[in-house]
């Protein structure tokens, strides 16, 4: 279909140059998608859907108008296009919008393996099958897990992007996940949560199936995570340092990257304002985009206004060196676009010298932070404030769970306090994160 995609692009914008546009974007695509959910060997949802659609933006006179549309057929989409491009005298002007620069423009040359070849070959039954199968060797591990959710489902995705510059791509994506979430009652006679659920997972996500997690891997973490929940209390309020696991570690450099949004930049919405090239963090981190990594979840060849793709240093040395721009975004800041139309691609922490373990035997007292809660996060401000799950470190050791506190700081004491990084990489996501360690952080609890 990227074919035939593209020249349905080329065709709509050939129309609404004719109309009167000066400036045509338009964005065609379909996904076709696999889901099902189980519980109690019963099967609660099982979904297979498709759908496509085109969005397109039109201009003139840096007056501008989008529609879109789930109908593709041009007897459809004409009109549509003849109608937005008649309200644009009614637009306000926005000198700020205008095409990419062409020249930054294209397809960056290496293969990203975004695509399982493989797709159709996996039958709808062995998903299913899989799934209640995972389940049932979930519960087996201990008689006091309870199935909340075992799941599975799988995407492909074809989308083409073109403009009035010339510029037309697109290419394929696949993507497979694959999980289960477990509780159990907490009738821990130590515990201040008796007769409450304790709820934890695992899952596994992945652009080929081949290459996602046993389900007896899923079950082992499932349960282990979940147990090990049982007892919960609440922590002293103190400051102590904080271990981040991976999948913490993850939520606060999103909340990092937003930030370093041009979009936010322009707005005066991020704490990073005017701290280009000043230090934000300690010397020992080292945070990029990198959108060049084949199977990764985060990767592209070009972002959403089709500038080529290529690898961005975010901080180098604890450095703010690069905001992400989008051309808009650009124009405002009075500088151009460095491919973030569409936001981040792969962020990457790069990992430390260090276990993860290493970092909580470097602890005598404080927190492995295993779960965040809340909006806390206030980008503007820099304030970090979030309810907070995890286990106590006594002695370089893990010990109690905890629950129902409050984690607090600010981001850049934070960045600054992080003063050592694991080496081991979740790669579930488009932010690839080891854990770390903050060496010092508010608890608010008893």
């Amino acid at each position: 279909m990227i074919d035939t995609y593209k020249q349905l692009a080329k065709e709509l914008i050939a129309a609404a140059q004719k109309m009167g546009a000066d400036l045509v974007t338009v964005s065609v695509g379909c996904t076709r998608s696999f889901q099902v959910e189980a519980r109690n060997q019963k099967i609660d949802l099982l979904k297979e859907s498709g759908s496509s659609g085109v969005h397109m933006t039109v201009s003139k006179d840096k007056r501008r108008s989008s529609v879109t549309s789930n109908d593709l057929r041009m007897e459809t989409l004409l009109p549509l296009l003849q109608s937005t491009v008649e309200i644009l005298p009614y637009m306000s002007a926005d000198e700020y919008y205008t095409p990419p620069n062409p020249s930054l423009q294209g397809r960056a040359d290496v293969d990203l393996k975004c695509l399982d070849p493989k797709f159709e070959q996996y039958l709808s039954p062995e998903k299913i099958e899989t799934t209640l199968l995972q389940e049932k060797q979930t519960l087996a591990l201990d008689e006091r897990l309870h199935t909340e959710q075992a799941y599975y489902s799988d995407l492909i995705s074809e989308a083409v992007y073109a403009d009035s510059n010339g510029f037309v791509d697109g290419y394929q994506k696949s993507l497979f996940t694959r999980g289960m979430s477990a509780f159990v009652e907490d009738k821990s006679e130590s515990s201040q949560n008796s007769a409450r659920k304790q709820t934890d997972g695992w899952y596994s996500c992945t652009r080929f199936y081949e290459t996602l997690e046993p389900i007896e891997k899923i079950s082992e973490k499932t349960c282990e995570r979940a147990i090990r929940k049982i007892g919960a209390i609440k922590p002293k309020s103190q400051e102590v340092p904080v271990v981040f696991s991976p999948e913490m570690a993850r939520s606060f450099l999103g909340s990092i990257t937003s930030a370093m949004m041009g979009d936010n930049i322009f707005r005066k919405q991020s704490f990073l304002v005017d701290r280009l090239h000043s230090q934000i963090a300690n010397s020992c981190v080292q945070l990029k985009d990198d959108p060049l990594l084949p199977g990764k979840l985060g990767s592209r060849y070009f972002d959403s206004e089709g500038v080529k793709a290529a690898p961005l240093n975010l901080i180098k040395d604890g450095v703010l060196e690069n905001y992400m721009y989008s051309t808009y975004s650009a124009n405002k800041l009075k500088t151009q676009s460095n491919g973030y139309a569409g936001g981040i691609s792969n962020v990457i922490l790069e990992p430390g010298p260090y276990t993860e373990e290493e970092l909580i035997a470097s602890t005598k007292n404080g927190l492995y932070l295993t779960f965040m809660s809340g909006q806390g996060a206030n980008l503007t401000t820099g304030d970090y404030s979030r309810g907070a799950q995890g286990i106590w470190i006594r002695d370089g050791k893990l010990a109690e769970p905890v629950n129902e506190f409050t984690i607090a700081s600010t981001f850049l004491d934070m960045l600054n306090n992080i003063n050592m990084i694991a080496c081991e990489v979740d790669e579930r996501s488009s932010i690839l994160s080891p854990a770390f360690k903050v060496e010092n952080m508010a608890i608010a609890g008893t």
